[in-house]
C-alpha cells in the first residue's frame, strides 16, 4: 500500500499528506501500480466529460476532460514532451540536446509540440462519442503507461548524473515488469475487450519506432523523454480508437 501511495503521489498531483521516506528502490518497485494510476487518471477525466456534457454540447466536455488530464498530473508528462522537443529538434550534438532539455524554460519547439498535442487529442476526442469516447478517455492513461513500463525495462539512462527517470530506468526488475503488464492488459480487456487489446499491440509498435528515433538521438532515455513518450502513447490509443470507431467495431 505504501509504494502504491509513493507511485500515486509522484504521477499525480491528488493531495495526500503523508511522507513516505521513499528509497530510490521504492520507485522502481512502483512500476507495478503505473497502470492502476492511469486508470485513477482515467476515470477521473471520464467524471469531468459526463459532468461538463451535462452542461453544455459540443467540444465543451472534451475541451474540460483535457483541462482535467493536466490537472491531476500537474502537466508532468506535458513537460517532458516540451523539453525533448526542445532538446531533439535543436540540431545540436546529444550532450547540448540534453543539456537544453534540463532548461526550465520551454522554447518554440517545446510550445509547438505541446500545441499540437492539445490540438491532436481534441481533435480526435470530438470525432468520438458514446462507449468509444468513454473508453478512450478511461483506458488512454491506462495503455500509455503500461506501455512506459516496457519501454522503460528496455532502455539505459542516457544521463551520468541525476534525473528522474533515474529513479526507474535500469532499476526494475522483470517480474514487476511484467506484473504491471499483466495489470494493464487485464484492465483494457474487462472494459473494452479484443479492440482495446489491437490497440495496445498498435501502440507498441510506435512503441518501439519511439525509442529507436530516441535512441538515434540520445543513445538512452531521460524522465523528459519517457514523459513524451506518455503523451504519444495517450495520443495514438486514441488515434487508434477513433479508427475502430469508425468502422461501427465500438
Amino acid at each position: 500500500m505504501r509504494i502504491f501511495v509513493l507511485t500515486l503521489q509522484f504521477l499525480t498531483r491528488i493531495p495526500i499528506n503523508t511522507n513516505l521516506g521513499a528509497t530510490e528502490e521504492d520507485f522502481a518497485k512502483g512500476v507495478v501500480f503505473f497502470p492502476l494510476v492511469g486508470l485513477i487518471i482515467g476515470g477521473f477525466n471520464l467524471m469531468i466529460l459526463l459532468a461538463a456534457s451535462k452542461l453544455l454540447g459540443g467540444t465543451f466536455p472534451v475541451v474540460c476532460c483535457l483541462i482535467a488530464g493536466t490537472a491531476i498530473t500537474g502537466g508532468l508528462h506535458v513537460d517532458g514532451l516540451a523539453d525533448t522537443c526542445d532538446g531533439i529538434f535543436s540540431a545540436r550534438t546529444r550532450d547540448k540536446m540534453l543539456e537544453i532539455m534540463r532548461d526550465s524554460r520551454i522554447g518554440t519547439n517545446g510550445t509547438i509540440a505541446v500545441i499540437f498535442d492539445y490540438l491532436l487529442k481534441l481533435s480526435l476526442l470530438s470525432l468520438l462519442a458514446g462507449n468509444g469516447l468513454y473508453l478512450a478517455v478511461l483506458l488512454s492513461p491506462v495503455a500509455a503507461k503500461t506501455l512506459v513500463v516496457l519501454l522503460m525495462k528496455t532502455s539505459v539512462y542516457a544521463r551520468s548524473g541525476p534525473g528522474l527517470g533515474g529513479l526507474y530506468l535500469e532499476k526494475q526488475t522483470m517480474g514487476a515488469t511484467l506484473l504491471a503488464a499483466a495489470i494493464g492488459l487485464a484492465i483494457i480487456t474487462v472494459f473494452s475487450g479484443i479492440w482495446g487489446i489491437a490497440a495496445l499491440v498498435v501502440c507498441g509498435a510506435i512503441c518501439f519506432l519511439y525509442r529507436s528515433f530516441i535512441y538515434s538521438k540520445l543513445q538512452g532515455m531521460t524522465g523528459d523523454t519517457l514523459g513524451a513518450a506518455n503523451e504519444l502513447f495517450e495520443a495514438a490509443f486514441i488515434l487508434i480508437t477513433a479508427v475502430i470507431s469508425g468502422r461501427g467495431i465500438i
